[in-house]
């Protein structure tokens, strides 16, 4: 049996190249902005990063047996929202250091596009994967507590 195996078929270099270019690119960040340097490379890098991580895990969860989420569009759905939560963030520290650099339009565009993206991952996303058996049991009169 091999490493991949115990991954339930999602690599584990992709989080690992993911995760290694996402802390290194937040440590770039913050190194530009001290050093007065143009942030938007590290920006782009950290994009990259994220999109690996999150490639990453929307194929993990759609691979893993024990998942709720089982189908390619509900894959999708997580990926959205962990898309959107992704933009909020740095959106929102991109825009703060905008004091400090020259893009804090850009900051502004990923919050905008964070709104969208957490709409979009909402609306794909299948709500049935976090509702808990409890919410179920409430709304089912013929079970009794028991039951559940």
């Amino acid at each position: 049996m091999s490493d991949t195996d115990n991954w339930d078929g999602a690599s584990p270099w992709l989080f690992l190249l993911g995760l290694l270019i996402f802390i290194g690119s937040v440590l770039l960040f913050v190194a530009d902005l001290v050093r007065g340097v143009d942030v938007l490379p590290s920006i782009a890098a950290n994009g990259v990063g994220t999109a690996l991580l999150i490639g990453w895990a929307a194929h993990d969860t759609l691979r893993n047996p024990d998942s709720e989420v089982a189908t390619p569009g509900g894959a999708a759905g997580t990926a959205l929202l962990l898309y959107g939560l992704y933009l909020l963030g740095s959106g929102l520290v991109i825009t703060v250091t905008g004091l400090i650099h020259d893009h804090a339009t850009l900051g502004l565009i990923y919050l905008g596009l964070a709104i969208v993206t957490v709409v979009l991952g909402y609306a794909i996303f299948p709500k049935g994967a976090v509702l808990s058996e409890e919410t179920d049991a409430e709304d089912d009169p013929t079970e009794s507590p028991a039951e559940s």
